[in-house]
């Protein structure tokens, strides 16, 4: 049966796991079972998925895109998400040849090189438009960002958890906040989109200190991420936390503190920012304390009983307001700047009266260059971190009267993206991060071409 929310974003998502390997960090409240990618359960979904394939990228991508396309939904624009560990601290050669393969499967036909495979996909039926990788704020240096790119990395996930550096020496974390500063900047300078996973209720903290960090993730300019995924601390089965919860050394908050906490971080969030997640997909059999159940739509509830709206993008995407049944109304371009991680980030939206979200674009204007060949820019640069048209997904070459993308919206942010760095920056190119599988029309509809790992443009 086809789940309509799985596209409804504008994308295919296509989970892959990556083997089971040790992962760098001794986190006290991770799951760690045999045979089983670390931080993941043996029943978690894409776990099954994936030990079904014996863990080959190839094999699972192509079983999920037939799964997919038999359940009615299109796949000629892929989001490739990597689960599993720190796949950054796995070997490289491994590393490598996992998102190879992915490609491979991708493309229909195996090349000799990533770097083939990339060209390749670039026209294939099955386009890789975005790449998620997971990774820790220690395990994403400079070394580490140009493996992404290599990659064709568009977002990093990054396990920041919280913002408290005896918090992280309580549980074993194994770095500190700078570690987190340093990574974001580094992150946003190269032109990615910066999540973070956020864990409310670790041991050590306090309702009050989990809402006033949470306010510090969005007013503090070292931080402000693109997007959360809000992971509630659980006690599972099997973990040092779980030693702590029998011995009383530990106790999650209860679920009405919970939820009470998660609509007070929902409701500070900035409208430039996307919750993905209220809760990780862990199976319930599997956590001995703290919330166990879907909580997203209990959050939402008591918002609308509080009459408190999150102004979060997911919150606010066409395709999930047009299928709750609100009344769209005609988009009109809204601007937003902010100073993050010592750049100025400039966000366009189309939005309606009621704020619903028809499409995005992140630009960031920064002096510092980026390591691109033939890219000596003096002065500022402006690096276009995303554009993202929601919706239900389009195929390529389509259209629908009722769908938001291919109507020329993407066209339209990226003509005011560039008048901004033209007009009010004096900047003489635009870079883009861009998916392999979006390069395309970059080059045909926006007039870029390839320069290393990006796609610049001359203004």
């Amino acid at each position: 049966m086809k789940k309509i929310t799985r596209t409804i974003s504008g994308v295919t998502p296509v989970a892959v796991m990556t083997q089971p390997m040790k992962c760098p960090g001794q986190c006290i409240y991770c799951p760690t079972y045999l045979a089983t990618p670390q931080s993941y359960t043996p029943e978690s979904p894409v776990v099954l998925r994936a030990k079904e394939c014996d863990f080959n990228a190839n094999r699972q991508v192509k079983i999920r895109l037939k799964v997919l396309s038999e359940m009615g939904h299109p796949t000629d624009k892929v989001e490739l998400i990597v689960m599993g560990g720190t796949f950054l601290a796995y070997p490289k050669d491994y590393q490598y040849q996992f998102i190879k393969d992915c490609f491979d499967a991708l493309n229909g036909e195996e090349s000799a090189t990533l770097a083939e495979a990339k060209r390749l996909n670039e026209t294939a039926n099955h386009r890789c438009t975005g790449l998620c990788i997971e990774t820790r704020p220690d395990w994403c240096g400079q070394e580490e960002i140009d493996q992404m790119l290599e990659f064709g990395t568009t977002r990093v996930e990054l396990g920041v958890q919280t913002l408290n550096d005896e918090i992280y020496h309580l549980v074993r974390r194994g770095h500190r906040v700078e570690d987190v500063v340093t990574a974001t900047t580094l992150l946003k300078e190269h032109g990615f989109k910066v999540h973070y996973h956020w864990m409310p209720g670790l041991p050590g903290s306090t309702p009050e200190q989990d809402l006033e960090l949470s306010r510090q993730l969005f007013s503090d300019a070292h931080f402000k991420p693109d997007g959360l995924k809000l992971y509630p601390t659980m006690v599972v089965e099997g973990t040092e936390l779980e030693k702590w919860y029998q011995d009383e050394r530990y106790r999650p908050y209860d679920d009405e503190t919970m939820i009470s906490l998660l609509v007070d971080i929902k409701s500070i969030v900035p409208k430039y920012v996307r919750i993905s997640r209220v809760l990780r997909d862990i199976p319930s059999k599997f956590i001995v304390g703290g919330l166990k159940d879907a909580v997203r739509d209990l959050v939402r509830q008591r918002m609308e009983q509080q009459a408190i709206e999150c102004k979060c993008i997911r919150c606010r995407e066409y395709g999930h307001r047009a299928q709750d049944g609100w009344e769209i109304g005609e988009p009109r371009m809204v601007r937003m700047d902010y100073e993050a991680s010592g750049g100025k980030e400039i966000f366009l939206s189309f939005e309606d009266e009621n704020e619903t979200l028809f499409g995005l674009l992140r630009m960031r204007i920064q002096s510092k260059p980026i390591a691109a060949p033939e890219q000596e820019n003096k002065g500022n640069l402006a690096l276009i971190r995303e554009l993202h048209i929601y919706g239900p997904e389009v195929p390529l070459s389509q259209q629908k009267e009722e769908a938001a993308q291919h109507k020329g919206l993407g066209k339209a942010l990226l003509k005011e993206a560039e008048r901004i760095a033209a007009q009010e920056f004096q900047i003489e190119r635009m870079a883009v991060l861009s998916g392999i599988g979006a390069k395309e029309y970059y080059r045909s509809e926006f007039g870029c071409n390839s320069q290393g790992e990006y796609m610049v443009k001359s203004l």
